[in-house]
């Protein structure tokens, strides 16, 4: 029970103590401790978190790190922030006389290490408002340096904000502030001006216009040329790829036609050398033939010279004996019958 009891105590205590001693620094703001009891400001800026400040011992301040906007325009949409401020726009007569109504916003902070002088001089509502006047003095001193014409020209203007920023820093140093950045984002002329302006202004972009015109014309003038150039270039190419297709076409001609020429002449020669073998070979053949035929009769005629050769031709005179009329003597024993074939033959060739 004890134990509970001791337990309930520190988490009660706890938080009270931690709120007693520490002090917490928000997000995008920067702390400054000041000694209520002898020691006045202490020479520190805090960052966001938690800090050792005892309650009714330390008194806490407390200003915005972030950016800082200071715009002078006619712009109705307004934010609301204890960073940015709104003044109309300012009326300054340019190097030449003409007044001249600028739309600026100028970006700046306080001094990383610094804020704790602000409160310690007294400035810590006030700051802004001197920072603003500060502002406003030193733009109406640069800003009429130039004239309406040069006003017109943006690297004119980049150039008088590039040497205003740094006049301007120097300036607001005393209130512990640093310029970021200047902004002119509009500005107008009164209205005879403008009128007058904006004649000039078509005037000048009628110019510009003709200039670049010119310049067209001048471009379009190379470009034809160029364009010339590679139409003549492509035909000459054309003409001295086709002259080279050309003389390759006739040489392959002609290698083609001396091909043609020998394979011709191959053919006749092979064809006439074909057609000499050929009656050779038929010559030849012929006198084969005739040679066989001269054997066989000179085989035929040695088989008939034979004894039987002369009986086959007694036979074969026999068959073929075409008798159309015979006068039979019977009473002649010597003439033989013509149905007996052996007599017969015996009667022409003789007996053996």
């Amino acid at each position: 029970m004890k134990k509970l009891v001791f337990l309930l105590i520190i988490l009660i205590l706890t938080p009270l103590l931690v709120m007693f001693l520490f002090k917490r620094v928000p997000p995008a703001t920067i702390g400054i401790k000041q000694s209520q009891w002898g020691g006045g400001i202490i020479h520190a800026d805090y960052s966001t978190g938690f800090h050792l400040g005892v309650s009714g011992y330390h008194k806490w301040h407390f200003l915005p790190s972030t950016t800082h906007f200071l715009h002078y325009t006619d712009n109705d949409a307004r934010s609301s922030s204890p960073t940015v401020s709104y003044d109309r726009p300012l009326q300054i007569r340019a190097a030449d006389g003409n007044v001249v109504n600028y739309e600026v916003t100028v970006a700046y902070r306080i001094i990383n290490g610094e804020a704790w002088q602000i409160v310690d001089d007294g400035l810590k509502i006030q700051y802004k408002d001197r920072v603003k006047s500060k502002v406003t003095a030193i733009l109406r001193d640069e800003l009429s340096k130039l004239s309406s014409e040069n006003l017109q020209l943006t690297d004119e203007r980049l150039e008088l904000v590039g040497e205003a920023l740094p006049v301007l820093t120097a300036d607001l140093k005393e209130f512990h502030c640093r310029a970021d950045s200047i902004l002119i984002r509009r500005l107008r002329f009164q209205a005879e001006y403008e009128e007058k302006l904006q004649d000039k202004q078509f005037l000048r972009q009628k110019a510009l216009l003709d200039a670049a015109g010119t310049v067209l014309a001048e471009e379009e003038k190379t470009v034809n040329l160029i364009e010339r150039q590679i139409q003549a270039a492509e035909l000459s190419l054309i003409q001295t790829w086709e002259k080279t297709i050309q003389e390759k076409k006739s040489e392959y001609e002609v290698i083609i036609a001396g091909i043609r020429a020998e394979a011709s002449v191959y053919a006749a020669e092979t064809m006439a050398k074909g057609d000499a073998d050929k009656v050779i070979a038929e010559a030849n053949g012929q006198l084969a033939l005739e040679k066989a035929e001269a054997l066989r009769n000179e085989l035929r005629t040695a088989a008939l010279n034979s004894e039987g050769g002369r009986i086959l031709l007694a036979l074969d005179a026999a068959q073929n004996l075409d008798i159309p009329r015979v006068t039979l003597n019977s009473d002649d024993p010597n003439v033989p019958t013509i149905l007996d074939l052996s007599e017969l033959t015996k009667m022409l060739v003789g007996e053996n």
